[in-house]
C-alpha cells in the first residue's frame, strides 16, 4: 500500500530535466518507496537485489531494471556505487502518443537480463552506460544528446517488448505483425479517448472484429482486459491532476472520464492501493 511507503521527490540540478549518477542514497534506498518519475538502473555488480511491486530480482552485472511512476520498490543489500542510475520525468515520453498508448506493454518488463546475443537488450545497456560521462561533461547540447539516447533506449525497449509479445501470438510472421500493429493502434485510440464513454462494442466495431476476438488479442498484448486498460488510463490521467493541490477531487473524477466520485474512488483504490485523497496526502506527508 502506498500509505505505508515513502514518496521520493526529485530535484533536478540547474533546471535540468535528467539526473544521472553512479551513486545511490543507501540511507533511503532500502525503504519501500515510490516516485512520479522513471528510473533506469544498470547493475554494476552481481547479487544486487531489487524489489519491484513485491517481486524480488537478484541481479547479475549489466542486468537492467526499469522502474515506472508509482511502482513500489526498494534496493536491498547494495553498495553506494552498485548501479548506474538515470531518472527523469515521465512527461518527456508521454508527449509521444506511441509511448503513452503502449505504456501498459512497457510496464510488463521491469527486469531485463543481460544477454549479449540479444541486439536490443545489448544496445539498451550500452546507451545507459554512455550517459554518466555525457551528463557531467560541458559538451554543447549535452542535455539534448541525453534525451536522444533515452529516446533510442525506449525505441529498443519497445522492439524488445514487441519481440517478446510475438511469442504469445500464433500464426505466421505477417499475421503476428498485423495483430500487434492493430493492438498498438487500439491502445492509442483508447488512450486518446479515455475520458469519453467507451465500450467493448464501440472498440470492436471501430476495428471491425468480433468482441471475443478483440478481447482475446487485447488481453494477449496488454495483459489486461479492455475495462482494466480503460480504467488504468483514466487513473493515470487523474494522478497528474491530483498533483495540483487546488484541484477538487470531484472535478478530477469527471475530468478523468469517471461517471461518479464513488466509481473514481473504487477504481483508484483498486489500482493504487489507497484513495485519491490519501494518495495526495502521501505525496505531501511521506516525502523524502
Amino acid at each position: 500500500m502506498l500509505m505505508n511507503s515513502y514518496f521520493e521527490r526529485l530535484n533536478f540540478d540547474s533546471g535540468k530535466k535528467f539526473k544521472v549518477s553512479n551513486k545511490i542514497d543507501i540511507n533511503f534506498s532500502d525503504r519501500m518507496h515510490w516516485h512520479p518519475f522513471i528510473e533506469i538502473l544498470v547493475s554494476l555488480y552481481d547479487n544486487n537485489e531489487v524489489t519491484i511491486n513485491f517481486t524480488k530480482h537478484v541481479l547479475k552485472t549489466n542486468d537492467l531494471v526499469i522502474i515506472y511512476p508509482g511502482d513500489l520498490h526498494s534496493l536491498d543489500h547494495v553498495a553506494e556505487n552498485a548501479f548506474i542510475l538515470v531518472q527523469f520525468p515521465l512527461d518527456l515520453l508521454m508527449i509521444m502518443s506511441e509511448f503513452n498508448s503502449n505504456f501498459s506493454v512497457f510496464n510488463q518488463y521491469h527486469y531485463i537480463k543481460y544477454d549479449p546475443s540479444n541486439i536490443d537488450a545489448d544496445r539498451m545497456i550500452f546507451l545507459i552506460k554512455e550517459l554518466p560521462e555525457l551528463f557531467y561533461s560541458d559538451t554543447l547540447f549535452n542535455e539534448m544528446r541525453i534525451y536522444s539516447l533515452l529516446l533510442e533506449f525506449f525505441v529498443k525497449l519497445g522492439q524488445y517488448c514487441v519481440n517478446a509479445k510475438k511469442e504469445e501470438f500464433s500464426g505466421d510472421a505477417n499475421t503476428e505483425y498485423k495483430s500487434i500493429k492493430l493492438m498498438t493502434e487500439v491502445c492509442l485510440y483508447i488512450s486518446q479517448n479515455c475520458t469519453k464513454s467507451l465500450t467493448l462494442d464501440d472498440i470492436s466495431h471501430h476495428i471491425g472484429v468480433s468482441k471475443s476476438h478483440f478481447s482475446h488479442l487485447f488481453k494477449k498484448y496488454t495483459n489486461m482486459t479492455f475495462i482494466d486498460f480503460l480504467t488504468t488510463e483514466r487513473v493515470k490521467r487523474s494522478e497528474f491532476l491530483l498533483s495540483d493541490p487546488k484541484a477538487h477531487i470531484i472535478d478530477i473524477a469527471f475530468d478523468s472520464g469517471f461517471s461518479s466520485i464513488s466509481s473514481f474512488n473504487r477504481a483508484f483504490k483498486k489500482i493504487k492501493g489507497n484513495s485519491p485523497s490519501e494518495f495526495r496526502e502521501t505525496m505531501t506527508n511521506n516525502a523524502f
